[in-house]
C-alpha cells in the first residue's frame, strides 16, 4: 500500500529515514510538495505503522494516510470514488473530509462541501471535529491520492498534523499553541487540581494554560512574568535558574513542564533532578531544543539520560514545535 506522511520540510529526511527504519522494505517513491512524502510499504501493513512509529520513538513523522486510489483530478470522478467506500464506513461514528492541495486551481472548501453533502445524504455523521474514521484527499493540478482510516491510524486526526487553535485575548506567546497540541496530540488527561511546576516559565504561556486547567503553579524562571499573572495568588514566582531552585525544592508536583531554551542533554538531567519532585505516576511535558544537524543522536541521548527516571509516553517534532521536538513522559516507580 502506498502511504502519504508529512513532516516540517526542515526534517523531511530525517522523517524519511525513521520510516525506512520501520519498514526497512518500503520504497520512497516522490516528495508531492515540501515536507509530503509519499512511500510504498513492504513489510508493515497501515494499521501497524502508527504502533510502530510509537513503539520506536521516532519523532519526525507528523501525519500518516492511505492512499487507496490514485485518479485523474476530476470532481466526479472524486465523488464516484467516495460514493463507493460509503459501505466500508461505521455509520455510527463520526466521519470527516480532510483534504489538501498544492494548487490553486482547487477549492478546497467548495469539494469539501460537496463531499459532506453526498455523505449526509447517505446517512453518515460528517463532522470536523474529532472524527473517528476519515477520508483523506491530497490533489495537485493533475491528481487526486484517496485513502480512508480509522483517525487513530493516522497519528493526528487534523489534516496534516497541522493543529489549529484560537487565538485568545489572555493569550501571551505563541508557545502556548506548543503545550495545547501536546495536550491534544497525546491525548492527555492532565490534572485539573494540584500543584504544576513550570521550569523555565517566562514570560508566563504554559503558566498560564495549566492555570487555565485549575492548577497551582509554582513558575520558576529568572526573568519577569506577565503582569496578568503577578497578581494572582495561585502562582508562586521564583526567580531563580532551575539549578538553583531544583535542589532545595520541599514541594511535590503534580506536573511538571519545561520549554527552557537550553542544550537538549542539559535540559534532559535537569529533568531528571525535576524527577525528584514529581509524585510516583506524574505527568511530565518538556521540549528538547535541537541542532541543525545530527538530531537524530541528540534526541537518542536525551531519551536515554531521561529514561533512568522516565517512561517515554511520546515524542514528537509538533506543528507548533520549530526547531525542537515535544517529549512528554509519566516519573517511574521509586
Amino acid at each position: 500500500m502506498q502511504v502519504i506522511f508529512t513532516t516540517s520540510p526542515e526534517f523531511a529526511q530525517v522523517a524519511l529515514n525513521e520510516l525506512q527504519m520501520i519498514d526497512r522494505q518500503s520504497k520512497f517513491l516522490q516528495w508531492l510538495d515540501q515536507g509530503i512524502g509519499l512511500i510504498e510499504l513492504g513489510d508493515v501493513s497501515f494499521s501497524d505503522l502508527a504502533p510502530q512509529i510509537s513503539v520506536t520513538k521516532a519523532a519526525f513523522i507528523r501525519h500518516i494516510c492511505p492512499v487507496m486510489q490514485e485518479l485523474p483530478f476530476e470532481l466526479t470522478n472524486l465523488q464516484s470514488a467516495v460514493a463507493d467506500q460509503i459501505p466500508m464506513f461505521d455509520r455510527a461514528a463520526t466521519l470527516s473530509v480532510q483534504i489538501r492541495s498544492t494548487t490553486k486551481e482547487i477549492n478546497r472548501f467548495e469539494l469539501r462541501n460537496a463531499l459532506t453533502d453526498d455523505l449526509i445524504n447517505a446517512g453518515l455523521k460528517v463532522e470536523a471535529k474529532d472524527p473517528a474514521q476519515i477520508i483523506s484527499i491530497f490533489c495537485n493540478h493533475t491528481t487526486l491520492y484517496l485513502g480512508f482510516s480509522n483517525a487513530l491510524e493516522n497519528l493526528s486526526n487534523w489534516a496534516g498534523g497541522m493543529h489549529r487553535f484560537a487565538h485568545e485575548d489572555e493569550q501571551i506567546s505563541r508557545a502556548e499553541f506548543k503545550l495545547l497540541e501536546a495536550i491534544d496530540v497525546f491525548n492527555l488527561k492532565l490534572p485539573t487540581e494540584g500543584l504544576a511546576l513550570d521550569l523555565g516559565a517566562s514570560p508566563g504561556g504554559w503558566t498560564r494554560i495549566l492555570r487555565k486547567l485549575g492548577l497551582s503553579v509554582v513558575a520558576v524562571d529568572p526573568g519577569d512574568l506577565v503582569n496578568s499573572l503577578q497578581s494572582d495568588p495561585k502562582i508562586a514566582h521564583y526567580r531563580q535558574l532551575v539549578q538553583q531552585y531544583l535542589p532545595n525544592c520541599r514541594d511535590r508536583y503534580d506536573l511538571i513542564v519545561n520549554d527552557m531554551r537550553m542544550n537538549a542533554g542539559d535540559s534532559a538531567k535537569n529533568m531528571i533532578e525535576a524527577s525528584k519532585v514529581l509524585k510516583q505516576g506524574g505527568l511530565a511535558i518538556m521540549t528538547l531544543k535541537l541542532p541543525s544537524k545530527g538530531v537524530k543522536g541528540v534526541i537518542n541521548n536525551a531519551i536515554d539520560i531521561l529514561e533512568n527516571n522516565y517512561q517515554i509516553i511520546g515524542i514528537r517534532n509538533l506543528f507548533h514545535n520549530r526547531q525542537e521536538a515535544t517529549v512528554v513522559m509519566q516519573s517511574k516507580s521509586r
